[in-house]
């Protein structure tokens, strides 16, 4: 359950955004969180590029998310940084073959396999156009995830331990943290899962702050992984020092009739200040994924 100082404050933000009016058109619209305003594609760029790190959410099975985050890598790279790329698609146990196949010059088909990718999970060539770009571009891929395998160990190394470890962790991250877990399961999880799935979820989120952290080169580095990873409140940000020039940004989808009127509902508006700043799409027709799900017992 939100606070009401939550939803109060996200109620100032719709009411923000109504007042704004459209945003330039055939230009889809991003939200810049600390200022309160639409901004112009350009802008996060720049925004971007002047960060060390820089998170770039999705929703996996949404293909305008993956070209949208293709060609600010472009950007980003036409600004004259080389950040390496680290994407939550490939386990952490390949990140050797994975830059070795990249140095003898592989396509990004050889690199999915060097990578290890499960194909099938990642819906590839879904996440193609990141990797194509990122080749083109000159910029380093890196591994970023932590294998089931390797959770069930909670096989992170002494550093990723550390970050765990030492983060500013509270009971109300835990809490939005948890309510995250079980929303996104339907609310049909077992209660006695949960707890489970809320320390794996925090493994791996420290885990890819270290892989970001180690892959870093001079000019930073870029995350490519899920919303989730990407929030600041309970992802990948809260395992990161927070004196670092940090950019996140969400990928939320809305109706036409949001896009076209730059209004955030309230159920889009609760989300907004997870990140620094939120490109929202058009929705992706798809089944509902509860429909499929057994209630438990």
């Amino acid at each position: 359950m939100r606070s009401s100082l939550v939803v109060a404050a996200m109620s100032c933000i719709v009411l923000a955004a109504c007042a704004l009016g459209a945003a330039p058109p055939n230009e889809l619209p991003v939200w810049n969180v600390a200022e309160k305003r639409w901004m112009q594609e350009r802008e996060l760029v720049d925004a971007l590029a002047g960060a060390r790190y820089r998170l770039l959410g999705e929703i996996h099975d949404n293909p305008a998310h993956h070209a949208i985050r293709a060609r600010l890598l472009r950007a980003i790279a036409a600004s004259g940084a080389r950040p390496a790329v680290v994407l939550e698609q490939f386990d952490l146990a390949h990140d050797d073959t994975l830059r070795a196949a990249q140095l003898a010059g592989a396509d990004a088909e050889r690199l999915a396999d060097a990578g290890g990718l499960d194909r099938k999970a990642w819906a590839w060539p879904l996440h193609e156009p990141i990797v194509e770009a990122a080749l083109r571009a000159g910029l380093t891929l890196r591994a970023g995830n932590l294998s089931r395998a390797r959770l069930r160990d909670e096989a992170i190394d002494a550093n990723a331990q550390a970050r765990l470890r030492d983060a500013r962790w509270s009971a109300a991250q835990t809490a939005r943290l948890r309510e995250a877990i079980v929303d996104g399961h339907c609310g049909r999880l077992p209660d006695s899962v949960v707890p489970r799935l809320l320390q794996a979820q925090r493994l791996r989120d420290a885990a890819m702050a270290q892989a970001v952290v180690d892959a870093a080169t001079d000019d930073g580095a870029i995350l490519v992984a899920g919303n989730g990873h990407v929030r600041k409140d309970t992802g990948v940000p809260a395992y990161l020092d927070a004196r670092e020039r940090i950019a996140s940004v969400g990928f939320i989808e809305a109706s036409e009739d949001v896009l076209r009127a730059r209004v955030l509902p309230r159920d889009i508006a609760e989300d907004v200040a997870s990140y620094d700043f939120v490109w929202i799409t058009p929705t992706v027709a798809r089944e509902d994924p509860c429909a499929s799900l057994e209630r438990p017992a």
